[in-house]
């Protein structure tokens, strides 16, 4: 600690095995461990526990830093974290840690999420396979967004396309028109052959127009992508400092600035394709002119032979420059659908892959249950569900169908009970409302109310959401097991404590947890569990209780103490240490005169059998 908080300046040291912190209440025992939570980012079972316990770090920080030195396997490795949440670490190198605050372990067998981020503990890849799921999670939900444009983009070429449905037909009749009016005229065949080809060209000058201002239109939208991506390299590092060379970031910044010449690279060819596409426009529009001029020129020829031929002529001129447009949609269109397919066919790839990884990170959860479940039968038992877990994906799907009149809360159940994600996904983006309307057993009407509401918010993050497993938790009691969340408190802690003893490896700090837990459980259940701790093993534990650390053969105690304003470390060795002695029978006992108040009373009661 640095000079500053309550703990200033406070040096622990910890060794392996079971290290036990002693003192009144107030010395700053529960600080210390939610300190090194802090320093150690180990995170918590549940958000209320996050919440608080960063609270109270930043509290005894007061404007410092906690630096936690760890030794692994033989290498020490330094972490410091400011109250700026700020974290440097030697080697770059993160350490997992598992901590529990006072009232943190019964919340864990109560809560869904505190069970499974227990279990989990036993797994070997946890760390590894939740980054893969974050970022597959991630891709998902950006191709999703994509899709989502896409389709906002195609419903409007859908509806331009049927705004000039009828023009082929009514061409077709204008040009039938035009025939019989030329073939009653004293037009020559060279007027007529003029005439057509004047006519073939406004509708292929206005087919390339269309073409021309899509490709303006998509320009101009690549140019702001290049733009608003060069803006955010700028906020990916810290500015650089003068004083002395970045060693830490140099090579970064070395990477961020190649990025930003690509970028500007991009962007100035962006800029030249722009000025390319500017000039075709006008090149094109001139062109149109001049169609234009000689079709009006020939119009008026033609018109004054044949009356009518002036009218019929300009309305087959009016009708080709549509149909030139309604070709142009209908190719834009193409294009369109040929990427939503890639899309489409991009993200079931990812989806693919993501229930792979749920399928293997459920075989190691399952794994890691038979584990517990041959060690901690009959009186705990594990049991895992495969994608039991669905809060996060009802949710969104509530999100989503907020504001729009139809009863969110019963839909999404309906909905999370009969469809995945990933297919009320497409089945929305496709329109394929009679696909849902029969899987929920609802009217076709309702069923298309919910695509079309979900259609307008966007299902990104729906198909992306997380499905969990299930972790179930159960104590026998008496013939009959029940699940932890229908527990007593006392009785969750006896469920859970049992699991997190049995996992070796990782530190465990748990803050007082005798808490709810008798006596007798102490001593048959949880000191035998320290007893059997392997040599790599560590557990911190803040207690009052002696049984934990006299029974438990702890291997240091740590006496924290304050002067009112500052909490410092009073003692600190081995159990059997003459001064530890002292301070557990003051502390943990009441002092020596009620210790042996108890032993003469025992001794009277129960005679020789003690």
């Amino acid at each position: 600690m640095e000079a500053e908080g309550f703990l200033a300046n406070l040096d622990v040291q910890f060794t392996p095995g079971l290290n036990v912190i002693i003192g009144a209440r107030g010395t700053g025992k529960t600080s210390l461990i939610e300190l090194i939570r802090y320093a150690l980012n180990a995170g918590a079972f549940t958000a209320d526990a996050a919440a608080i316990g960063n609270q109270q770090a930043l509290a005894v920080l007061e404007g410092g830093a906690v630096t936690v030195t760890v030794n692994d396997s033989g290498v020490q490795y330094v972490i410091t974290r400011t109250s700026s949440g700020h974290i440097a670490s030697s080697g770059g190198r993160s350490f997992p840690c598992t901590v529990l605050a006072q009232n943190e372990v019964e919340a864990v067998g109560a809560q869904a999420a505190g069970r499974l981020h227990l279990l989990d503990r036993f797994r070997p890849t946890r760390e590894g396979t939740g980054r893969s799921l974050l970022g597959l999670q991630t891709e998902i939900e950006s191709l999703t967004q994509e899709l989502h444009a896409a389709i906002q983009e195609g419903s409007l070429l859908r509806e331009q396309i049927s705004s000039l449905a009828a023009v082929p037909e009514e061409l077709a009749a204008a040009q039938a028109e035009q025939q019989s009016i030329l073939a009653a005229s004293q037009a020559t065949e060279a007027e007529r052959s003029r005439l057509l080809k004047l006519q073939a060209s406004t509708e292929t000058a206005a087919l390339e127009a269309a073409t021309i201002e899509q490709a303006v239109h998509a320009s101009q939208t690549l140019t702001r992508t290049l733009f608003a991506a060069k803006g955010q390299t700028e906020q990916v590092l810290p500015p650089a400092s003068s004083a002395k060379p970045d060693v830490i970031l140099g090579p970064a910044r070395e990477c961020l600035a190649a990025i930003d010449r690509h970028l500007a690279a991009a962007e100035k060819l962006a800029s030249q394709m722009m000025g390319i596409l500017t000039e075709a426009q006008h090149r094109s529009a001139e062109r149109r002119h001049e169609i234009d001029s000689q079709g009006r020129q020939l119009r008026q020829l033609l018109n004054s032979v044949q009356a009518g031929v002036g009218s019929a002529t300009r309305r087959v001129a009016e009708l080709q420059e549509q149909h030139g447009q309604l070709i142009a949609l209908r190719k834009r269109l193409s294009q369109h659908t040929d990427v939503f397919q890639r899309l489409s066919k991009q993200r079931d790839g990812l989806y693919e892959q993501l229930d792979d990884l749920r399928s293997r990170i459920f075989s190691e959860r399952r794994e890691a249950a038979d584990q517990l479940n041959a060690r901690l039968l009959p009186l705990v038992k594990v049991s895992v569900t495969r994608s039991s877990s669905t809060a996060e994906y009802e949710s969104a799907i509530i999100e989503a169908l907020r504001g729009s009149g139809l009863h969110y809360n019963t839909l999404a159940r309906l909905i999370v009970s009969a469809v995945s994600p990933l297919e009320l996904a497409s089945w929305v983006e496709l329109g394929q409302h009679i696909k849902l309307a029969n899987t929920l057993d609802v009217t076709p009407d309702r069923a298309a109310a919910i695509v079309g509401a979900l259609r307008r918010s966007g299902v990104s993050r729906i198909v992306s959401a997380g499905i969990d497993d299930g972790v179930t938790l159960s104590l026998l009691d008496g013939r009959d097991y029940k699940t932890s969340d229908r527990l007593s408190i006392g009785q969750r802690c006896t469920v859970v404590l049992p699991v997190l003893l049995g996992h070796h490896g990782d530190p465990l700090l748990i803050d007082q947890p005798e808490d709810h837990l008798d006596n007798a459980f102490i001593a048959s259940t949880l000191v035998p569990a320290l007893r059997r701790r392997t040599s790599p093993d560590q557990f911190i534990f803040a207690s009052h209780n002696a049984n934990i650390p006299v029974l438990g053969n702890a291997d240091r105690i740590i006496v924290m103490d304050s002067d009112g304003d500052r909490g410092y470390v009073r003692q600190s060795g081995p159990l059997d240490a003459h001064e530890i002695v002292q301070s557990v029978t003051q502390i943990m006992e009441g002092g020596p005169e009620a210790f042996s108040a108890r032993a003469r009373f025992y001794g009277a009661q129960l005679g020789p059998s003690i």
